[in-house]
């Protein structure tokens, strides 16, 4: 699986650059730096993650799957049938997980990092959750029932993501009856966007069967506004995770009463019911009242992939740029030799990189210096060295 990730970042990044291309030529450029510095960002701590919760992430569905089935595997699940129906299975736990995940608060405080970026290309594709697999492999466990083994699983997880990079894209219009069956362009740029009518809908990972049937089907009649309806423009990424848990957190805990305080966690985000909470509650909600949707951006009128902003200098964009390729290098030296890390080491490669990507993120929101980042980058460095060298 490792090396399948490896071999994918350079045709991910080929996608990207001719899509990037062709908003150019077509003046109708969907990029800026930040904005997907951070998305590919969150993509490589995503992927760092699923080493450090693997429990959680292939562990227990494991585990379920050899005490109901021992060593046994069914070769059902790799024959052709087999794989197509695995695959529609899955996309119908996917469906109900997805779901979940915009209509319980404690789910939305992992998902809401995907829907962060206000704009919408095929970097957000790869501006992935860290923390879904710690409650979200419940969801997948009826396929460790029916006999689907753990590996096959994987694989089934690996085709759907791969088929979900090309649906991040403005520049493919509407594919009519294709729209209909399948998840496609138009289809998730309505599920990403926070306009009233679109909100909360096409869950459906590959098939729309799912949205048809349970009601939440929606076509795109007029232009996506991106983002989330409570603004989010850090690109820290450390906060970007743990933002929504802090502000789920403040809204438990200024809220009276212990069922009350349970519901804020399993309610729609941002629930307040009938309950009494304080401001600072209040203002955790994801739906309050004083945050209405914004308006679309105008279209830039000459594209360029550093949005309109005085303070990029070429020397930041180039700081920027080789330090978030340092972490690019140092992710794929770990993948490299991920199956023979100890988990303990593994921690200790996994931290200094995490601690790369602050930097970076930092380094973009001007709230550190460039000699301060040097310090910490060498630090990291010489860890990683030490750590990594041996491997």
């Amino acid at each position: 699986m490792e090396q399948l990730v490896i071999f994918a970042i350079p045709i991910f990044t080929l996608l990207m650059v001719f899509e990037f291309a062709y908003g150019w030529i077509s003046k109708r450029n969907t990029y800026s730096l930040k904005d997907t510095l951070s998305n590919l960002s969150q993509g490589l701590i995503s992927r760092l993650s699923q080493f450090v919760n693997q429990f959680f992430h292939i562990g227990i569905y494991t585990l379920l799957y050899h005490w109901l089935w021992s060593d046994y595997e069914n070769p059902f699940w790799y024959s052709g049938l087999g794989i197509a129906v695995g695959l529609i299975i899955f996309d119908f736990c996917d469906y109900w997980l997805h779901r979940i995940e915009h209509e319980s608060a404690i789910f939305w405080a992992s998902h809401v990092i995907h829907h962060q970026s206000k704009r919408y290309n095929l970097s957000v594709a790869l501006r992935q959750v860290s923390t879904e697999p710690i409650l979200g492999f419940v969801f997948y466990l009826p396929l460790a029932f029916l006999g689907m083994p753990p590996k096959q699983l994987l694989l089934t997880v690996l085709v759907v993501l791969f088929y979900q990079i090309w649906i991040h894209t403005e520049h493919i219009g509407k594919l009519r009856g294709f729209d209909y069956v399948f998840n496609s362009p138009s289809n998730h740029r309505v599920h990403h966007a926070v306009n009233p009518q679109y909100l909360d809908k096409n869950y459906g990972s590959i098939l729309m069967v799912w949205d048809h049937l349970f009601g939440t089907y929606e076509l795109e009649l007029e232009p996506c506004v991106y983002g989330t309806k409570k603004p989010f423009d850090s690109v820290d990424p450390i906060w970007t995770i743990l933002s929504e848990y802090v502000g789920l957190f403040k809204l438990v805990t200024h809220t009276r009463g212990l069922i009350a305080k349970f519901k804020c966690i399993y309610k729609p985000p941002g629930w307040r019911g009938e309950v009494e909470v304080t401001q600072g509650a209040a203002q955790s909600a994801r739906f309050a009242e004083n945050n209405p949707v914004r308006e679309a951006a105008p279209t830039q009128a000459v594209p360029q992939i550093v949005a309109n902003n005085t303070e990029w200098t070429k020397t930041l964009v180039a700081i920027c740029l080789v330090q978030f390729l340092s972490v690019v290098v140092f992710t794929v030296l770990f993948l490299a030799n991920e199956d023979t890390t100890q988990y303990s080491q593994a921690l200790q490669i996994i931290a200094p990189i995490v601690c790369l990507c602050w930097g970076l993120g930092a380094l973009m929101e001007r709230s550190i210096s460039y000699t301060k980042l040097l310090m910490i980058d060498a630090v990291c460095c010489l860890v990683l060295y030490l750590k990594l060298a041996p491997l």
